[in-house]
């Protein structure tokens, strides 16, 4: 949740000090503002679409394969497209590349909020995921250029706040809207609603943002991108569309081949690398043992939170009965979680036991998935008035409280002997990662949830998918223990090799 900002440039960055400071504080303020808000728009987009499932399955005739794919499609082309829409920015100016971003962005938000089937829906989402690839890398060089360095902590503290909650405030968000019924729009509201934000984003960045000058020098790897997609794709799909259309030759050779695909794309960073280029996926930072650790843990774990709010949807929405605004209460104590553990208890956690607050938070996590489960089976009374009750938010604030113990932390251990001036690369291929465990974490509990034929939707569907989020939690866990250790005492910001982790 909210790791977007370390999403930054893989190249080098190195903003003049004239530029910041020949911003006014006023102009300096409000072009913060313009950034932070297609920033919080960005990670809103990520989660808000969850409560808002059952209206889109209604309305556009969706199947289960095709929701799980309007939620994982925007993580997907995000994933494919962060690194290069980073070198792009390097390529052309950051600047124009975050208007380029922001415009198309809005203008997917309406081809969603427009769409008229389920896989119109879907395309749309992936285009809309892969216009926030173009749009988000800029935020973290702007936020360079427009401050000097001894300002920039103050402010990507802020960011990483606004981090934190954003994706956790999503699904609150979206259920209000959808049960508002805005103007009679109903789910598509939650994408339309983008519209006037973009514009007035758009507008404020021509008006205040500072031109950066373009690096022409700049190399993009699009045959790594390229490959990257195709692997992408021969995992998910087949687990997403095998267990309701059931497994076709096609899908089973898909899934075949993708360690192929896999093999394909390392083969041609290690060429490329070899050749002196910059690869998407920089090989030699795999020597490091604690990178190489650190970013298999990010692939494991950070894909447990969209896969419990995706199976949630389906348990409680559609299989309960409870409206949007129910399930925006429900996940509003995740919010809360998230904010006390980003701002205060994780920072804290990490100064007293160091790396091993980590698995402290995969502990407290997979209470809140335990307790869940149990509040679905009916071991503390009646599910649906219970989900509602103690054990439902209680459940939720664990989820959310987690995140701080474990997202910013695994930044820091993971990047820690990163040299500083591969960091911008490296943290972007840990963000990448972490895209793709999203998006394989909803793939696992998509196939779990819809392997039985004519299953109907109940609060026990979360005991369906309890197995995979075991699975995830138990491997999460050797490896985060695993991990090398960091002095404690150490804080995030005297850690973390370039900019704080907002996760």
């Amino acid at each position: 949740m909210g790791d977007r900002l370390k999403a930054g440039p893989p190249g080098p960055v190195g903003p003049s000090h004239a530029l910041a400071n020949a911003l006014s504080p006023r102009r300096r303020s409000l072009a913060f503002t313009i950034v932070a808000i297609a920033f919080v728009m960005d990670l809103l987009d990520v989660t808000i679409v969850n409560v808002a499932l059952p209206g889109i399955g209604q309305a556009l005739q969706a199947s289960s394969a095709q929701a799980a794919w309007i939620v994982a499609g925007y993580a997907l082309s995000f994933a494919v497209l962060l690194v290069v829409g980073g070198r792009l920015g390097d390529l052309y100016g950051h600047r124009t590349m975050f208007l380029w971003g922001v415009s198309s962005f809005t203008v997917a938000s309406m081809a969603c909020g427009l769409a008229t089937s389920a896989n119109g829906l879907v395309l749309a989402r992936v285009a809309q995921g892969g216009c926030a690839a173009l749009m988000v890398p800029q935020v973290l060089t702007l936020m360079q250029a427009m401050y000097a360095p001894h300002e920039r902590m103050r402010a990507f503290t802020i960011f990483g706040m606004l981090g934190g909650v954003s994706s956790a405030l999503g699904p609150v968000i979206g259920g209000l809207m959808v049960d508002a019924d805005l103007a009679g729009l109903g789910w598509r509201s939650v994408f339309l609603i983008n519209l006037p934000i973009g514009v007035l984003a758009v507008a404020g960045a021509l008006c205040l943002l500072p031109k950066d000058p373009p690096s022409p020098g700049t190399a993009l790897d699009l045959t790594g991108a390229a490959l990257c997609l195709v692997a992408a794709l021969a995992w998910s799909v087949p687990l997403m569309q095998g267990p309701e259309q059931g497994w076709t030759p096609v899908l089973v050779l898909l899934l075949a081949s993708a360690p192929l695909w896999t093999a394909a794309l390392w083969r041609h960073c290690l060429r490329l690398e070899g050749r002196g280029g910059r690869p998407i996926v920089q090989p030699r930072l795999m020597k490091d043992p604690g990178y190489r650790l650190g970013l298999l843990l990010s692939l494991v774990c950070t894909g447990v939170v969209p896969a419990q709010l995706f199976v949630l949807t389906f348990a409680w929405q559609v299989g309960a009965g409870l409206s949007a605004t129910q399930m925006s209460l429900l996940c509003m104590p995740i919010a809360l979680g998230v904010m006390c553990s980003v701002t205060y208890l994780g920072k804290l956690a990490f100064a007293r036991f160091g790396s091993r607050c980590i698995v402290l938070g995969l502990a407290i996590q997979a209470g809140g998935i335990g307790l869940m489960a149990s509040t679905a089976a009916g071991l503390w009374g009646e599910p649906v008035r219970q989900v509602m009750g103690w054990p439902g938010l209680l459940a939720q604030g664990l989820l959310g409280l987690g995140v701080g113990f474990i997202g910013p932390p695994l930044t820091a251990v993971t990047l820690q002997s990163v040299p500083r001036e591969q960091a911008g690369g490296a943290s972007g291929v840990v963000n990448a990662g972490r895209q793709f465990a999203a998006v394989g974490g909803i793939a696992l509990v998509a196939a779990l949830i819809h392997s039985a034929d004519g299953q109907r939707h109940a609060p026990t569907t979360l005991l369906l998918a309890l197995p995979g989020l075991c699975a995830l939690m138990a491997v999460s866990a050797v490896l985060a223990w695993r991990l090398p250790p960091l002095a404690m005492g150490a804080t995030l910001a005297t850690q973390a090799p370039a900019v704080p982790d907002p996760s």
